[in-house]
């Protein structure tokens, strides 16, 4: 290959990087058995090789798994105490070292913060429900949301009456991980507000994994929220009543105002006009509760299919995702540096190369983190790097030897 070649595989990627800050995800919303399927189905990659990378794939799965394990079970003896699932009362002492040490496992697995934006833009928009609520933010002690890569999903909307409808794409979190902590007893008491008291069950450090949710529906996943309705809802719970008064003015108006009118007609008249009154008040009140039941009855049964796992069983998903994570970016860059030797890849020139294959297979549109695949076959010894930045594996027999006796070497008893 020229010069320009060259240039054209390793040098595009650099520039463009110079010019702007990537923003896209770096998680691969592809599952690892769907990357391995399409990694052996490559062109020109014989049976031999299909095996090896097999095998090298298996003895990496094995490596990380056990590497991983340690990593959950320091996680779960953490949180043990502040774990709202446990026979004794929960507390949260302890709580900072937990947090720091989650933290450093989910930034490992490319989940991110969310923004105070985001936030914000889910308090003001709607997206699947035609509602906004209102969350008290107040009542926590502790409050963190963390997002794990984005998809789109497709809604179907009904408009006038039914009679059209249209699908629209609705931009989503794939996973969403809430952390909270509400305030004690004392604290809601001294402000009034004890129906909001969460009891008992509120103690703790409460966990919540979620998947796919809108992004402009994000408040949904609060469990102290009060909805605020749309303002069509709120002309067809008022204009009844509206409408009642005026027909109360309408018909008893005049006899009410006449000059002749006994008294024992115009308390008539009054327990006529209350009455009626009465009834469009109850009518109202009722058509409220109705649409307060149909929003909430709509959210719960959206977070029964979305929410995904609770408190210590997060922590297990959040270890296995990562783990997960890891072997993906491992493989591929050990793969396509394997298979395309002849392109003399750069850090630049690979990262290119991974990231437009997984947009042209899976059409995942990724920031590819080739640093971190590399620096996983560098610790393993099965990455080789010239003074020019050309990259190079070791073959696929000596590759399985170096893992099998780092597996033999894990414990040395």
């Amino acid at each position: 290959m020229d010069e320009g070649g060259s240039e054209n595989i390793n040098g595009a990627k650099a520039k463009e990087k110079e010019k702007n800050v990537d923003k896209r995800q770096q998680y691969i919303p592809v599952s690892r058995a769907k990357v391995k399927k399409a990694i052996f189905q490559l062109e020109g990659i014989n049976d031999d090789t299909r095996d090896g990378l097999a095998k090298v794939s298996e003895m990496l799965e094995a490596i990380w798994h056990h590497s991983s394990h340690a990593g959950a079970e320091n996680l779960k003896s953490l949180y043990e105490s502040m774990d709202p699932d446990q026979i004794d009362t929960p507390g949260c002492k302890g709580k900072e070292e937990f947090l720091d040490t989650l933290a450093e496992a989910l930034i490992d697995g490319n989940w991110e913060e969310i923004s105070d934006k985001e936030m914000q833009d889910a308090l003001e928009g709607e997206d699947v429900f035609a509602i906004s609520l209102d969350v008290r933010f107040d009542e926590f002690v502790t409050m963190k949301l963390y997002k794990l890569g984005e998809v789109s999903i497709q809604d179907e909307r009904s408009s006038f009456f039914g009679l059209k409808k249209e699908t629209v794409t609705i931009d989503s979190f794939d996973r969403i991980i809430q952390i909270l902590e509400f305030q004690d007893e004392s604290w809601f008491a001294e402000r009034k507000r004890m129906k909001h008291y969460q009891g008992e069950e509120g103690k703790g450090l409460h966990i919540r994994l979620f998947k796919t949710v809108p992004k402009l529906d994000l408040e949904t996943i609060f469990p102290n929220t009060s909805p605020m309705m749309r303002g069509v809802d709120k002309i067809k719970i008022g204009a009844p009543l509206l409408g009642g008064l005026v027909t109360i003015g309408m018909k008893f108006g005049p006899l009410l105002l006449g000059e002749n009118t006994s008294g024992d007609t115009s308390l008539s008249l009054l327990g006529g006009i209350l009455a009626a009154l009465g009834t469009y008040v109850m009518k109202t009140y009722l058509s409220y509760q109705k649409t307060r039941e149909k929003y909430q009855t709509r959210i719960s049964k959206d977070l029964f299919f979305k929410g995904q796992a609770n408190n210590a069983a997060v922590l297990n998903m959040i270890v296995d995702l990562g783990e997960e994570q890891e072997v993906k970016e491992a493989l591929l860059a050990y793969t396509f540096l394997l298979l395309e030797s002849d392109n003399n890849y750069n850090d630049e020139g690979l990262d290119d190369r991974i990231e437009g294959w997984l947009l042209d297979t899976f059409g995942c549109d990724i920031d590819f983190e080739v640093d971190d695949a590399l620096d996983k076959l560098e610790k393993m010894r099965m990455l080789s790097k010239t003074e020019d930045g050309i990259l190079s594996v070791t073959n696929i027999v000596e590759s399985l030897t170096i893992l099998d006796d780092y597996w033999d070497n894990i414990y040395n008893y």
